[in-house]
C-alpha cells in the first residue's frame, strides 16, 4: 500500500455547502453516491452527478497523459476502482491521520482512495496532484517490476506536476515542484544512502516523512535533468527484473560526487533545467455509464474503507467500525454482495465460511466474485476437487480481468499437480499485476512444476523483491522459503536481466 501524505499544508478545500465532516448515506443525511463507469475506471463517489462524470472522464484523459512519460505504445491491461471522497475531513474519519489519497492492492485489484474538490480536473487551476500521483504508482508497477522507494515516491512526485492541456491537444510532465523545491533548499535532504534504506526506517514523524519525499522527488529530477541516459538505462534493467541495487551500480557505475552534483544542482549553481515532456494528448473514449448507488452500497463501501485504510486503528477497531457498517447495509439490503462478500472473507471457522458461499452463490449465481468466494471457502476448506475446480473456472468465465480469480484457478492447477492447465491463467495474473508477490510465487510454482528450473528461480527471486512493508508474514515466510527451495534445487540464478513472464 502507498498513501500520499497532505504535505506542505496543500489541504482539500470542502465542497461549498459542506454540512458534513463524513461522508455518509443518503439516509442518515449525507449526500447521494453515484457509481461512474469508464474504459479504465470504476468511480464511486458522493461527489454530484456532473462533477463525478467529468471526474472520470478527467481520470481516463490523465491516464492518457500519464501514459506518455512510459511512451505512446505503453496500455497496461485492467481498470482500477477509484473511491473519491468529497475532501480530506471525509476521509479522515477513516484514517484518523492526515493524508490526501492511497492506493491499495486489494482481492478485488488496484484500489485508488483520494479526497476531492470540486475535482474537475481539466479546469484551470484544479489541483491535481494527489490524482496523478496515486495513479502514477498503480501504472508504474507495470512499467517498473522492481522498484526501490525512492524511485517509486520519486517518479509519483515527478509527474504529480503533470499539466493537461485538451485544447492543444498536448500534456506536459515533469515541471519544478516548486514548495518541494523550496523546502529541500531550506530544510536539506536526504542522502541517496539514506533513500536506499527508506523502508528500513520504520515509523516517522510528519516532518522526517515528508523530507523523504521531498528528497526522492529531488533526486529523481536531478537524474532526469542531468544524467537522463543513465537513469533510463537504470529504469530498462528493473523492467527485466533486475536487483535494483545491481542495475544502480551498473547503470552509473564510474559516475563521482552524486552528492555533491545534487547539492550544486538543488542549490542552483548549476542551472536547473526542468526536464519536461511535452506529448501529444490523445483523444479518449467517452462511454460513461452513471447509476445511483442505494444506500446499502454506501454503508458497503465504508466497511471497506474502515478496513484497508491506512493509519493508526487497530485491526479490531477497524473490525468494529466495519461490523457496524455491514450491519446496517444489510439492514437495508439482506441480499447485498459486497457485504456478502465481507462476512465471507471474515469468516475465521472454514465450514461456515463454506456454507455462507454456497449461499450467496445459490442467491447469485451470474457474480464472478461470488464463484471466487465459493472457490476461496472450499480451498479453505480443504477441498481441492473439482467442485473447487469448477468453481474457479467460472469465476474467470465471469470475471476475466480480476486478478484474484486468475491467480486462483493457477494456484488450483500448482496445487493438484496440473502445471500446464495452469499456465495460462498464471500468465494472465501477471500481466494483470506484475509486480504482486502473491502473483509472482503462484507463477514461479507453475514453472518450477514445469521444469523450468531457473526461470522459476528467477521469478521466485522477483517475488521477494517486491514484498512491501505490511505484506502478510505467512506469504512473506511462503516466499522466502519457496525461494530457499528453488535455490538449493536449480542452483546458480540466471541473468538478472532476463525478461520475466514469457513462453
Amino acid at each position: 500500500m502507498t498513501c500520499r501524505l497532505a504535505l506542505l499544508g496543500c489541504l482539500l478545500a470542502c465542497v461549498t455547502g459542506c454540512s458534513s465532516m463524513r461522508a455518509l448515506c443518503p439516509l442518515e443525511g449525507g449526500r447521494p453516491w453515484v457509481e461512474v463507469k469508464s474504459p479504465h475506471f470504476t468511480v464511486r463517489t458522493n461527489l454530484d452527478v456532473e462533477t463525478s462524470a467529468e471526474a472520470a472522464r478527467d481520470l481516463e484523459m490523465m491516464r492518457q497523459g500519464l501514459l506518455q512519460a512510459w511512451g505512446g505504445s505503453f496500455d497496461p491491461p485492467g481498470t482500477v476502482e477509484v473511491i473519491v471522497l468529497r475532501n480530506r475531513r471525509e476521509l479522515s474519519e477513516f484514517t484518523q491521520v492526515s493524508i490526501e489519497g492511497f492506493s491499495a492492492t486489494m482481492a478485488e485489484g488496484p484500489v485508488l482512495v483520494m479526497a476531492g474538490h470540486s475535482y474537475a480536473l481539466s479546469e484551470e487551476g484544479a489541483d491535481i496532484s494527489t490524482q496523478a500521483h496515486e495513479l502514477t504508482h498503480y501504472l508504474s508497477q507495470f512499467a517498473l517490476v522492481r522498484q526501490p522507494r525512492w524511485l517509486s515516491e520519486g517518479l509519483a512526485t515527478y509527474l504529480e506536476t503533470i499539466a493537461l492541456k485538451p485544447e492543444k491537444q498536448e500534456v506536459v510532465l515533469g515541471a519544478k515542484h516548486g514548495p518541494f523545491l523550496d523546502i529541500a533548499r531550506r530544510q536539506g535532504w536526504r542522502t541517496l544512502d539514506e533513500l536506499w534504506e527508506w523502508d528500513r526506517r520504520g515509523p516517522m514523524s510528519s516532518a522526517e516523512s515528508q523530507q523523504y519525499y521531498v528528497s526522492a522527488w529531488l533526486w529523481v529530477h536531478f537524474f532526469i535533468s542531468q544524467h537522463a541516459e543513465r537513469f533510463e538505462r537504470f529504469q530498462k534493467r528493473l523492467m527485466g527484473g533486475e536487483d535494483p541495487r545491481v542495475a544502480w551500480d551498473a547503470a552509473f557505475h564510474g559516475v563521482k560526487d552524486l552528492a555533491g552534483q545534487v547539492h550544486a544542482y538543488a542549490l542552483g549553481t548549476v542551472p536547473m533545467r526542468s526536464p519536461t515532456i511535452t506529448a501529444p494528448l490523445l483523444p479518449v473514449s467517452g462511454d460513461i455509464d452513471i447509476r445511483p448507488l442505494e444506500p446499502a452500497e454506501v454503508h458497503a463501501i465504508r466497511a471497506r474503507l474502515f478496513l484497508m485504510t491506512p493509519g493508526g486503528a487497530t485491526p479490531e477497531e477497524r473490525l468494529e467500525k466495519a461490523e457496524f457498517e455491514m450491519a446496517q447495509a444489510l439492514k437495508e439490503d439482506p441480499g447485498n454482495l459486497t457485504v456478502a462478500l465481507l462476512r465471507i472473507r471474515n469468516t475465521a471457522e472454514p465450514e461456515e465460511q463454506l456454507a455462507l458461499a454456497r449461499e450467496l452463490v445459490g442467491r447469485r449465481p451470474e457474480s464472478g466474485r461470488a464463484w471466487d468466494a465459493l472457490a476461496q471457502a472450499l480451498d479453505a476448506a480443504g477441498y481441492a476437487t473439482e467442485e473447487q475446480e469448477a468453481a474457479r473456472l467460472r469465476a474467470v468465465e465471469l470475471i476475466p480481468d480480476n486478478v484474484g480469480a486468475q491467480e486462483g484457478l493457477a494456484r488450483y492447477y500448482a496445487r493438484t499437480a496440473q502445471p500446464e492447465r495452469g499456465l495460462a491463467a498464471a500468465q494472465r495474473a501477471l500481466a494483470l499485476a506484475p509486480g504482486n508477490a502473491s502473483v509472482l510465487d503462484t507463477y514461479s510454482t507453475i514453472l518450477f512444476q514445469l521444469g523450468r528450473c531457473q526461470e522459476a528461480l528467477a521469478t521466485q527471486q522477483l517475488a521477494v523483491e517486491v514484498l512491501y512493508e505490511g505484506t502478510p508474514v505467512r506469504l512473506s515466510q511462503t516466499v522466502h522459503d519457496t525461494l530457499a527451495r528453488y535455490e538449493a534445487v536449480c542452483g546458480a540464478a540466471p541473468s538478472a536481466t532476463s525478461p520475466i513472464g514469457g513462453e
